[in-house]
């Protein structure tokens, strides 16, 4: 996808009374502001082209519909994931979304779609860039969080870094709070070749053993896909969790290999 954002930057400098180190802290106040504005244009960008292949089915071949417009079938009870790839353009959403970005924070106008196959609305610029239906920060910014509260503490991170977020937010990010929530969203196995489990002994507190186990999705590309990370979590109920996290419509043979017999 090749776009183009133009900027068109005016500025005013007093002739002969204003030195580099004036014109760089500027620029430096102007550069996060800019970055929301271009990443605006890139987003709603990116929607109309995601929406205009979804709706011209005859003129964009399945390939060129790769990875654009999955969403949970209308109805289902187990939330399956619609099999259908073809969208009618409604309108957009009322109120704006916010995200919490590493430039600050941005409000964005989300296009909603009906899909022609159940029925369901949805925005597909979500769902493309794998944005929950309630997260609103993006992984960049709990990165620079992280790494800044390494060298300092939570008041000064705020006052030194301008980082748009509230001790308590700051605090939840830090301890992990959303560390559990990070292997339960649905996988589509449609482009999995294959599923990985292995196990291995770890210590713990104390000199006790533990058991730490592992299970990954080999793509048809030759990459691969966390499905979960386990300690001390038996084999069934393991099963248990990434079965619930695979929903699909339709049956999909994929082999699946382990190493060793089954553990308790």
């Amino acid at each position: 996808m090749k776009r183009e954002v133009t900027i068109t930057l005016q500025y005013d400098l007093t002739t002969g009374k204003v030195n580099l180190n004036e014109i760089v802290y500027r620029l430096k106040e102007l550069r996060d502001p800019l970055m929301l504005r271009i990443l605006e244009e890139i987003l709603k960008g990116y929607d109309d082209l995601i929406s205009e292949r979804l709706s011209q089915t005859k003129i964009y071949p399945s390939k060129a519909r790769k990875g654009l417009g999955q969403h949970i079938r209308k109805g289902d009870p187990g939330k399956r994931f619609c099999r259908g790839r073809k969208i009618r353009k409604r309108s957009y959403r009322r109120k704006n979304r916010r995200f919490s970005t590493a430039f600050g924070k941005l409000d964005l106008r989300l296009r909603v779609v009906e899909c022609l196959n159940c029925g369901s609305f949805y925005s597909p610029l979500l769902s493309t860039l794998k944005i929950g239906r309630y997260a609103r920060r993006e992984t960049n910014f709990e990165y620079e969080v992280i790494e800044s509260v390494i060298d300092t503490n939570y008041r000064r991170l705020i006052d030194g870094r301008s980082i748009d977020i509230s001790l308590g937010g700051i605090h939840n990010i830090v301890v992990g709070s959303d560390i559990d929530k990070t292997f339960r969203e649905s996988v589509s196995v449609e482009d999995l070749s294959g599923i990985m489990a292995d196990g291995t002994g770890v210590k713990q507190h104390k000199g006790r053993k533990g058991e730490l186990r592992n299970v990954i999705g080999i793509t048809k590309a030759g990459r691969v896909r966390p499905l979960g990370c386990f300690t001390n979590t038996t084999w069934p109920e393991i099963e248990s969790i990434i079965k619930e996290r695979i929903k699909e419509s339709g049956s999909y043979n994929i082999p699946f290999v382990y190493d060793g017999e089954p553990g308790a």
